[in-house]
């Protein structure tokens, strides 16, 4: 998970003589306009000692509705996958793509605003009629569509490199309230790395909260 806090536990006290951390970076990381400390923490918590060709501003996968309810309708019309812009400038993310359980690339020219949205989806057009034109809609390609056991969803650059996985599953610690229960996974949210169970919770509505901020955020 890209931008998380680090807390720097030093052995003895940095003196003048050492012992020293070396980090190097050229790139406002946080988008404030400035390159410092903040920026400093990121990069080694996220990086190691480099940023150099790191893909600090990536999308994460926020939301996942894989299994809809009989009550919500069928699972090839409200299946979907969500990705968050987490940070407070656009992001572009033309020729992007989904893979592994599902296929999709999204169009040349796409943005996602800051703290915005994209949805990709089996039927975009039920979703376009839920969501109206302020969501950007991705379709999946052919005869995509998530198992309901289980599935790894992986988002990936335009030139191949992994910048997202997640590998959801209905056993091994991951919620069951979006097994059919109503509810989509939702990720928790900034601080929570999306690749482990425990950062995804059931949410609060029926159907998900696709293409607005995660239902469970506001308890």
């Amino acid at each position: 998970m890209k931008h998380t806090t680090c807390a720097l536990a030093l052995a003895s006290a940095m003196t003048a003589g050492g012992p020293w951390i070396w980090a190097q970076c050229h790139a406002d990381l946080n988008g404030n306009q400035t390159i410092d400390n903040d920026d400093l923490l990121i990069l080694l918590a996220d990086y190691g000692q480099s940023c150099e060709e790191a893909a600090w501003d990536d999308p994460v996968i926020s939301e996942i509705h894989y299994n809809p309810s009989t009550q919500q309708g069928s699972d090839s019309d409200f299946e979907f996958v969500e990705l968050m812009n987490p940070y407070p400038f656009a992001i572009g993310v033309g020729g992007w793509s989904l893979g592994d359980g599902i296929d999709a690339t999204i169009p040349a020219g796409t943005i996602i605003e800051p703290h915005g949205f994209l949805l990709t989806a089996n039927d975009t057009a039920t979703y376009r009629a839920i969501l109206g034109p302020f969501v950007g809609l991705v379709p999946w390609m052919g005869t995509s569509s998530l198992h309901n056991s289980g599935e790894t969803i992986r988002l990936i650059r335009p030139n191949g490199t992994l910048a997202d996985i997640v590998t959801y599953s209905d056993t091994g610690g991951w919620t069951n309230e979006a097994d059919g229960a109503g509810g989509s996974l939702e990720w928790k949210g900034a601080g929570h790395d999306n690749a482990l169970p425990e950062s995804w919770i059931g949410s609060n509505a029926l159907g998900g909260s696709p293409g607005t901020d995660n239902s469970s955020w506001a308890d």
